[in-house]
């Protein structure tokens, strides 16, 4: 069985550009919710972010900020752990007949929100104040995205219902670590079609729509 690999990376540089990439999506964020969950430097809020004014002291705190060794930390921590939770993954991909990338390439940061991904495998994992399980928690979560992202394009799922499959898989296959968003949206036809239709993912999505 194909393995989930990961490798990882990490850089000021990248932080510059996670910034600036949080705040050309801050009314994305703060219409969803999350704006309360973000992270930038120096503590500052999404919310108080004035765009007329110049952002440049942002660079300048993360920099001061910058410091490798949380980078390094949380990912030896991941790598300790990962193991226990990769074979549960490769048995969902298995069962599901979903396709495992070569490698998911793990950014981490320390701003914006708790995770995200870009097809066909990036993740960005924010690892401020997040210790035990909760990386690599972060880390399936986005590999799951990764893998139903083109049924959820091919279907035109929003967003919240996309998050609540993810969630309703992560639930399945590791019981363990998962977490259920309180997701503002009536959830029953989801989840009936989840439970009717797992691990046929195209289905499960496809009568979500009906």
């Amino acid at each position: 069985m194909k393995k989930v690999s990961l490798k990882f990376d990490y850089s000021l540089e990248y932080e510059i550009q996670r910034i600036k990439n949080t705040l050309d999506d801050s009314e994305w964020f703060i219409k969803n919710g999350y704006s309360k969950w973000m992270k930038l430097p120096a503590g500052e809020k999404l919310e108080e972010i004035d765009k007329n004014k110049s952002i440049d002291y942002l660079f300048d705190r993360a920099k001061e900020e910058f410091d490798k060794e949380p980078y390094i930390k949380a990912k030896n921590e991941v790598n300790e752990q990962w193991d226990k939770f990769s074979q549960k993954l490769e048995k969902y991909f298995q069962e599901t007949s979903l396709d495992i990338e070569e490698f998911y390439y793990i950014q981490l940061t320390r701003y914006g929100v708790g995770g995200s991904y870009n097809l066909p495998n990036k993740i960005i994992v924010n690892i401020q104040n997040k210790f035990g399980i909760a990386i690599p928690r972060v880390i399936i979560h986005e590999i799951i995205h990764l893998s139903i992202q083109p049924f959820i394009d091919k279907y035109k799922i929003e967003h919240w219902a996309k998050e609540r499959i993810v969630d309703l898989i992560v639930s399945g296959i590791i019981p363990k670590i998962s977490k259920m968003q309180d997701v503002p949206i009536d959830t029953r036809v989801i989840d009936k079609s989840f439970y009717k239709y797992y691990p046929d993912i195209e289905k499960v999505i496809k009568n979500i729509k009906k």
